[in-house]
Formats: structure tokens, C-alpha cells, sequence
């Protein structure tokens, strides 16, 4: 696998598997031991994902492309 990292925050961290052209979401609670959940998201689910969270900006007043 060569995953690419695209986000990584405190809490949040995303990689693109150029591979298999995947993606991997990990979320995790920012606890002193944190517990941490992935998902690992094909083409399709990626795009699911990204029209909820273009939703959610609609709804929150942030309509700009940032």
C-alpha cells in the first residue's frame, strides 16, 4: 500500500491508498488513551460522503468553496 495523507489533525486523519484507490477515514475521541474508529471508503462511498458533508455546509450558512 502507498497511502498518501491528505488531512491530519488532532482528531481526524485521511490517506488515499493510490493503490487500490481507496480511502481511509480515521476519527479518533482525543481522550489521554484515545480510542480510535476507521473507515476505509471506496470511490463511491467517498462521494456519498462528501454530498452529506457539502449538506451539512449548506445548512451551517458556508456555502464557499474553501
Amino acid at each position: 500500500m502507498a497511502w498518501i495523507t491528505l488531512l491530519d489533525r488532532d482528531r481526524l486523519t485521511l490517506r488515499l491508498d493510490e493503490q487500490d484507490q481507496s480511502l481511509m477515514l480515521e476519527v479518533n475521541d482525543g481522550g489521554f488513551s484515545p480510542t480510535y474508529v476507521t473507515l476505509h471508503l471506496d470511490r463511491s462511498e467517498a462521494g456519498v460522503l462528501e454530498e452529506a458533508l457539502r449538506a451539512y455546509r449548506a445548512k451551517m450558512g458556508e456555502n464557499s468553496e474553501e
